[in-house]
């Protein structure tokens, strides 16, 4: 992602603990209840779950899954799969190409018995 950044001429983003943390529950609550969705069947936004593990201020988030590829593995290639296919989705391009985002958080869970995977990015502005 931050390569993608610096091409189109921006600063690189800085990982943030907390926004990595409700990334990555936020990817295996997909997983494990079986849904994929910037909203919980609860209604919690990506700003709820954000709060919820400490953080401040509004979230953007990108999210990406991959099903049906038994034996898919958690490795660079699905990385990268993943970052070129929201690299060529306009609004999620428009997440991480966004000027005013500073720090961002990546979860990701893979389950190759079932083959599914499923990613979230969650960006956010300066720490308030």
């Amino acid at each position: 992602m931050n390569r993608d950044r610096q091409l189109n001429g921006l600063l690189p983003l800085v990982e943030d603990p907390l926004l990595s943390q409700s990334s990555q529950q936020h990817s295996q609550d997909m997983m494990s209840r079986n849904y994929y969705a910037h909203v919980t069947p609860e209604g919690r936004t990506p700003t709820d779950r954000f709060a919820q593990v400490g953080g401040r201020g509004g979230v953007g988030e990108n999210i990406i899954q991959q099903t049906g590829g038994t034996g898919i593995s958690l490795n660079y290639g699905l990385i990268e799969a993943f970052q070129k296919s929201w690299m060529y989705s306009t609004g999620h391009r428009q997440n991480f190409l966004k000027p005013d985002y500073k720090r961002f958080g990546y979860g990701i869970v893979v389950d190759p018995m079932r083959g599914r995977a499923y990613a979230v990015q969650n960006f956010a502005g300066a720490e308030q």
